[in-house]
């Protein structure tokens, strides 16, 4: 990802914690509670499409492969089951 990239999602990011606020403070009219949460869900739309490109960015990379990232469990010991079970 470009440094634009990673800067306007920042920007949205940090818009989208100020937006958060602002209605969790119960204190706007109701007009601009419906402003401010749908310049909220569109925030937060754009930074859902721009991880989800990461995401399948980084499994195209994963050992020069274009296969998906695998999750797998983690134990409380830190370790996932194929390193707790050595």
């Amino acid at each position: 990802m470009s440094a634009k990239t990673d800067n306007t999602f920042e920007k949205k990011m940090a818009r989208l914690q100020e937006i958060v606020a602002a209605l969790e403070s119960g204190d706007l009219p109701l007009e601009k509670g419906m402003a401010l949460y749908k310049e909220g869900a569109a925030c937060s739309r754009y930074c859902r499409e721009q991880l989800d490109k990461a995401r399948h960015e980084l499994e195209i990379w994963q050992d020069g492969q274009a296969r998906p990232l695998e999750s797998r469990p983690v134990a409380a010991s830190g370790l996932n089951a194929e390193e707790e079970a050595e």
